[in-house]
């Protein structure tokens, strides 16, 4: 407190500036860190590989198998110590054995027993042994204290809705969030879909025993699934060289970077992350700058203290001592202000928003590297100030004048061009972030989604879906009622593999809907004919396709027969094309299905239509008690009822909050590139009083003094510009590479930017210089 009584208003906004600059570098750190052990989080991650095809050669990887093959691959190369298979089907609703009223959702993975030979666990109770039986069951530590408290929970029993008992024979230390193994429950998988080849939902999973081997192992593989798929067939070698790119090993860190695969895994876009790890040493940047452009603004106000404290025998490393003593508390200040920012900000879906997971722990790693940092800054920062106010000569300055080095001057002119640079920079990519973000939020998605809403109901109720529709459709505010299996808008969903009439390989997602699903959504069939209430009493469904499908797989048609989940189903439809996935992918090939009579599970996810101006609130309740009457083992808060619109949203989350951060550099960097013109400003024109005066004698107008001055720094700002510009463009067009649907970079964001720097450093500088070009000129001369 006693720097800010000392030093002012000054050093409460040099503070400040640092304060946030700090906090949002390491929230985005945060993030950083994040990617980067994104699966480098465990022992042994290195010799952890997961198996991947492209064989609809779209250019796409998918990590879906069928049992069988998986089977077979175990045995392919002695260089693999160990091969699991996982499936997600799901998270699932489990209460504690004679309490189905009180159930969770749990997150889970159905795996088979030697996945654990490929993972590390960290038992806490139990292990895997006993992992080999049908109804067993794996959980987390958090989610078994959920259920069982301080209680010992191997041996115990937890139930599904449908009664079904699952005896848990292990706890292990809850995963990182940041890794695939980030599930709350792993049940076993035992022999289902064993010997069926049709069903490619199965991920296999593979520790080698040197990671070294990958490519050697990678060509086993393919060399063997080559005769697998051939039938003995003889291949030329571009075929074969054709196949050998089909099939990849993808060790778990590095896929999880990789753009080149389905969204049926968790994946981030590298050059987000450089971008933010760009954003934050950027702001730490403008931090030092700011604190090295009001270290030189105070000079003015301190240098006469300091050269008198060397006249009265005080030496010159003292002196700078004290000063960087002083930077390193302001700074240490700063810093702790951050931190305050940072326990605030964790936990709050703001934070969130950025890395999954924000909470003070995660911010642990991130703040000692960080302090070094700021003692850095605070050395870097104070460390040319203190020099330069203590190599003025004392009696010139004590006399009331000190000169301006060339060298100083080159500086400090260099250091407001970089904030001026920057502060371009983060106004473009703002702009365009902003831009591109709008462009997928109100792109036409190929359907109905206003007054949408999207509801999880589970399968109990989903088991009685008249019942539930037409009790729903008794609400005056509800309109029209739909079910389906999956969300319509999904970076994943099932995947069924099939072999056409020709022997080819198809590979295909399929969503399971309701009957009334195309009419709910508005889409647009363009061949053959929509669902018919009818086909639910049919044996086997039927599919309608999209139109990507059949440019997949031109050899089917209206008419065609594709397996389904008991047996062959006719294709009757074709669907016009709509985007089942977010913007960061194209549109792929999709089958909807209607199950018929012998479905094989339950649609789990409803969508209600409501009414203009009806209120979200009382009809999410309505909603929510209707499937708890249906369904008494869940309780209100079980059922997730969100708007459509919001759904969509949230897969632009990390751009939104991209344009949030970037919004907030572009607005920081400005500011204290404001603060630094004014310091510097204020810094010369202590310098050039003579000069102005002189101007004025001789006949200067203040306007002609004031043009002067401004000159100076809009040609700053112009070279700033000239070389920002083209900067921040490659960095856009680089940014946007990770969209399918890309929006154009616009002219006017140029121009915006460069006016609105301008206007204001014009205002600031006229501001701050017109005391001293309106001072008496008499006066100036005198007192030099």
């Amino acid at each position: 407190m006693k720097i800010i009584r000392k030093t002012g208003v000054s050093t409460l906004i040099n503070i400040l500036g640092m304060s946030i600059a700090f906090a949002a570098a390491m929230i985005l750190l945060v993030r950083v860190r994040w990617d980067i052990g994104y699966d480098a989080n465990f022992k042994g991650h290195q010799q952890v590989f997961r198996m991947e095809h492209d064989l609809e050669e779209d250019g796409k990887f998918s990590t879906y198998l069928c049992r069988p093959l998986i089977e077979l691959l175990r045995e392919v190369s002695s260089d693999v110590e160990a091969v699991g298979t996982a499936a997600r089907w799901g998270d699932w609703i489990l209460a504690r054995e004679g309490n189905p009223g009180a159930g969770v959702t749990v997150s889970r993975c159905i795996v088979d027993s030697t996945f654990f030979q490929v993972f590390p666990f960290n038992w806490t109770e139990g292990s895997a042994k006993e992992f080999a039986a049908p109804a067993t069951l794996i959980l987390s530590q958090s989610i078994a204290k959920t259920f069982f408290g301080n209680e010992p929970a191997v041996g115990k029993y937890l139930q599904e809705g449908d009664g079904t008992r699952l005896r848990v024979v292990g706890v292990y230390e809850d995963m990182p969030a940041n890794s695939s193994l980030a599930y709350q429950s792993f049940a076993y998988l035992g022999t289902e879909f064993l010997e069926d080849g049709s069903e490619w939902s199965f991920t296999a999973f593979l520790k080698l025993r040197n990671p070294a081997d990958g490519i050697s192992v990678q060509t086993q593989f393919a060399d063997f699934l080559m005769a697998y798929f051939s039938n003995g067939a003889e291949l030329t070698e571009e075929q074969r060289e054709e196949f050998r790119r089909e099939f990849r090993l993808a060790n778990l860190h590095e896929g999880y970077f990789q753009q080149d695969h389905d969204a049926s895994v968790s994946s981030a876009n590298k050059s987000i992350t450089i971008t933010l790890l760009a954003i934050a040493i950027l702001l730490i940047v403008i931090a030092i700058i700011n604190f090295i452009n009001f270290s030189f603004a105070e000079i003015p106000f301190r240098v006469k203290n300091i050269n008198t404290r060397k006249v009265l025998g005080e030496s010159r490393r003292s002196l700078i001592a004290k000063q960087l003593l002083r930077a390193a508390c302001l700074a240490l200040l700063a810093f702790g202000f951050s931190c305050l920012i940072l326990r605030v900000v964790a936990g709050t879906s703001w934070a969130s928003a950025i890395a999954s997971v924000m909470t003070p722990r995660d911010f642990a790693a991130i703040i000692f590297p960080m302090l070094g940092v700021v003692l850095v800054t605070a050395v870097i920062a104070g460390l040319a100030p203190a020099l330069y106010s203590t190599s003025q000569p004392t009696a010139m300055v004590l006399k009331g004048s000190y000169a301006m080095s060339v060298k100083g001057k080159a500086l400090r002119n260099g250091l407001v061009g970089l904030q001026f640079f920057l502060s371009f920079v983060f106004i473009l990519l703002g702009l365009y972030v902003d831009i591109q973000l709008r462009f997928m939020q109100n792109k036409d998605m190929g359907f109905r989604q206003d007054q949408v809403l999207q509801v999880w109901c589970g399968q109990r109720a989903g088991a009685q879906l008249d019942a539930l529709e037409g009790q729903l459709q008794q609400n005056p505010s509800i309109l029209a009622v739909t079910a389906c299996d999956n969300f319509i808008v999904s970076e994943s969903r099932m995947g069924w593999g099939r072999t056409a009439d020709d022997g080819t390989q198809v590979n295909m997602e399929v969503l399971p809907v309701a009957d009334d699903f195309i009419d709910f959504f508005g889409l647009e069939i363009v061949d053959g004919r929509g669902f018919l209430p009818s086909d639910n009493q049919s044996h086997s469904g039927c599919f309608i396709v999209n139109e990507a499908f059949l440019r997949r797989y031109p050899q089917f048609h209206v008419g065609s027969r594709i397996g389904g989940h008991v047996d062959e189903s006719p294709v009757v439809g074709v669907v016009k094309d709509f985007y089942s996935k977010s913007l960061h992918h194209g549109i792929e090939p999709l089958a909807l299905y209607v199950w018929g009579t012998e479905p094989w599970r339950a649609h789990s996810i409803l969508y209600v239509r409501l009414a203009e101006g009806a209120d979200f609130q009382s009809v999410s309740d309505y909603i929510k008690d209707t499937i708890c009457k249906l369904d008494p083992t869940m309780i209100p808060n079980q059922v997730n009822v969100r708007r459509l619109n919001e759904w969509i949203g949230s897969f632009y989350s990390i751009e939104s909050m991209l344009r949030r951060l970037v919004s907030i550099a572009s607005i920081v960097a400005l500011l204290i590139a404001i603060i630094g013109i004014i310091g510097l400003v204020f810094f010369e024109t202590q310098f050039l009083r003579k000069e102005i005066a002189v101007r004025r004698v001789n006949g200067a107008t203040v306007g002609s003094i004031l043009q002067m001055i401004n000159r100076k720094y809009l040609i700053i700002a112009g070279v700033s510009f000239a070389l920002a510009a083209p900067f921040a463009y490659i960095l856009m067009t680089g940014w946007r590479k990770s969209f399918v649907s890309q929006a154009p970079i616009p002219v006017w964001i140029f121009l915006t930017a460069l006016v609105l720097v301008v206007a204001i450093t014009m205002a600031v500088v006229t501001l701050q210089s017109w005391r001293a070009a309106s001072a008496n000129p008499v006066e100036s001369i005198k007192n030099e």
